[in-house]
Parts: C-alpha cells; sequence; structure tokens
C-alpha cells in the first residue's frame, strides 16, 4: 500500500499500524502517533474532541458491543428501535472508516 498516513499533531509520517491512534475530532476521523496523542489530547473531552481511540482495545470492544446492539434492534419489536440502531451503527462506521482510511495502508 502506498499511501502515507501523517499525524495531525507532528506532521511526521506513521509507518507502523501500532504507532497508529485515531480518534475523532469536529466528527473528522484524525491519526496521531501514540506518543503525540498521550501527551497533548488525553486529557480532553468533549462532545467534539472524543478522548477514546477508535483503533484500540476500547474502540475495538465499543465496536464489538455496538454490532450486537445493531443487530438485536432488529429482533426486538419496537417503533424507538430504530433510534437505537442508528446510534449504534456511529461507532461501526467510525471504525470502519479508521480502517478503510489510515490502519490498511501500514504495516503490522
Amino acid at each position: 500500500m502506498s499511501k502515507t498516513v501523517h499525524c495531525d499533531r507532528c506532521s511526521q509520517e506513521i509507518r507502523i499500524r501500532g504507532d497508529l491512534v485515531t480518534a475523532t475530532m469536529f466528527f473528522q476521523v484524525v491519526p496521531y502517533h501514540e506518543d503525540c496523542y498521550a501527551k497533548d489530547l488525553k486529557g480532553a473531552k468533549t462532545l467534539i474532541l472524543n478522548n477514546q481511540p477508535i483503533n484500540g482495545f476500547s474502540g475495538n470492544f465499543l465496536t464489538f458491543i455496538a454490532i450486537v446492539v445493531f443487530i438485536l434492534s432488529f429482533f426486538i419489536n419496537d417503533e424507538t428501535m430504530i433510534y437505537l440502531s442508528i446510534l449504534s451503527a456511529i461507532p461501526i462506521i467510525y471504525r470502519l472508516y479508521s480502517f478503510i482510511i489510515y490502519e490498511r495502508h501500514l504495516e503490522k
């Protein structure tokens, strides 16, 4: 894969998937080095900037739970379940976007 991924904070190239941390900023997925993320962004948490990484263990766990809730919402016969399925689709879409745009271009 020839696409290069650059850190949003220091603008240096990220070469290894283990050094990549993706987070949401202004509803956009942005890549960071693990060190840049830990130093500057870990403490800030707002609606616009979420300090939970999308591609870490917690992000993968949240995506798994969202997939389970998304599937279960189709088996419950209630009109309000459509809202739950839409809300549970958001972390799934973020995780897929992070993988397709950034992670698949890096070495393991």
